[in-house]
């Protein structure tokens, strides 16, 4: 679908070779969806002198996870812009249209003002109410993606408002220089998949970066990035470790001082192996009057009852009759009417006729007989287990010949 709807206006190729000037001197958008390899020092020279030379435009679309999960390296480029693609996940706490929390709907997530005007204007699906902010009544959706870290010289444009978490985390990051350069990073790639693209938000979206990076058309101010609310980048502790060594008296800390390393509060002394204590066992064996000898390997007996011997018994596997072999059946005879197989027989027999010799043109008793059973088959005149002569068929047709009435006799 994204492919259809590119190749209206542009020209879309694959790049799988070295990336090189010459090639990208002929690109107008370059698009990084979702790499996974790592880029060499050289082309990284050569991505910097597409965007700082040539004015070229670069897109790059990740995902949930970041540079590791895609085992690349593209952060160590777009931080030289203020733009770095977090290695974590955005996830929507309840359910709201689409049944996966990651597939999240961010509502009020378009900061840059000049964006949510333009999309204000479009006939998107907006939500009906009176919001203090009219850029909560746009909602995209945002599936499987990462959240970015962006600083001077970048600029904010998508954010993840209050209401996905982490709050009010940047989403994508906007660089652009004085010669035409511009980097466009999504921490989402899924944005733009047939199955988002359907949204006529998302799909508002896709023509707005594509005009965005394509033309200098849409130029920003200080005053559209004025109103951008953002959320620092918190890092939680890993919960899951801390709950496994409690400590029971970490209620006598109170009211002392915390040390600065919390891992010194632990006493990881009671989850260790050591033989320090071993001097006193063998002395406490002197004072109980015990004799110390090494321990001996006492041969365990296993008493195992066997279960009851079952007969291994298989239900019988029974064969499928093939299926009918229609191709020997005659379609046509069997569901056409009785005075299409009359003609049809009567045909027959008369192109059998025509193709004899004129002297051995004369049809024979037999050939004769097996014309008159066919007919009276074919008119139900006699049934079709029952054997009879021509003659007697003949018979009863002229019997009902003589018998029948047309007209009713007043």
């Amino acid at each position: 679908m994204l492919h259809r709807k590119l190749k209206v206006n542009w020209s879309v190729e694959q790049n799988d070779a070295e990336l090189r000037k010459e090639r990208l001197a002929k690109v107008k958008i370059f698009v990084m969806a979702g790499p996974q390899d790592r880029f060499t020092e050289d082309e990284f020279e050569v991505l910097k002198h597409y965007v700082e030379v040539q004015g070229g435009s670069l897109l790059v679309l990740l995902g949930e996870g970041g540079e590791p999960e895609f085992n690349t390296n593209v952060n160590f480029f777009l931080e030289q812009y203020g733009i770095y693609i977090n290695g974590d996940n955005v996830v929507r706490p309840h359910y709201y249209k689409n049944f996966h929390p990651k597939e999240c709907i961010v509502g009020g997530g378009v900061v840059c003002e000049s964006m949510c005007r333009h999309l204000l204007k479009l006939d998107i699906e907006k939500v009906d109410y009176d919001f203090s902010d009219e850029k909560y009544k746009i909602h995209f959706q945002y599936p499987y993606g990462a959240t970015l870290n962006v600083s001077e010289p970048a600029n904010v444009l998508l954010t993840t408002g209050p209401v996905v978490y982490p709050f009010n985390r940047p989403l994508a990051g906007y660089f652009t220089n004085g010669r035409g350069g511009k980097i466009l990073a999504l921490g989402s790639g899924y944005v733009f998949h047939d199955k988002y693209l359907q949204d006529k938000t998302n799909d508002a979206m896709l023509e707005y970066m594509l005009k965005l990076l394509s033309a200098d058309e849409i130029k920003y101010t200080h005053l559209d990035f004025n109103d951008v609310e953002l959320s620092d980048n918190k890092h939680f502790t890993d919960l899951a470790f801390l709950a496994d060594m409690p400590k029971a008296c970490l209620i006598d800390s109170i009211g002392s001082e915390m040390p600065t390393d919390f891992k010194q509060m632990f006493d990881m002394n009671l989850c260790t192996l050591s033989n320090r204590l071993l001097k006193e066992v063998i002395d406490a064996y002197e004072k109980l009057h015990v004799k110390y000898e090494p321990l001996r390997i006492i041969k365990p007996q296993f008493e195992i009852p066997l279960p009851n011997l079952q007969l291994a018994t298989f239900p019988p596997i029974f064969s499928e009759p093939p299926a009918p072999p229609l191709e020997l059946y005659d379609l046509d005879e069997t569901f056409s009417g009785a005075r299409s197989q009359l003609a049809h027989m009567t045909g027959q027999c008369l192109q059998g006729l025509q193709s004899k010799e004129p002297q051995r043109r004369a049809l024979n008793q037999r050939e004769l007989e097996n014309y008159v059973k066919e007919c009276a088959r074919i008119t139900a005149i006699v049934d079709e287990r029952q054997e009879m002569a021509a003659r007697e068929i003949l018979n009863i047709v002229a019997r009902q010949i003589v018998s029948y009435r047309p007209y009713a006799e007043d």
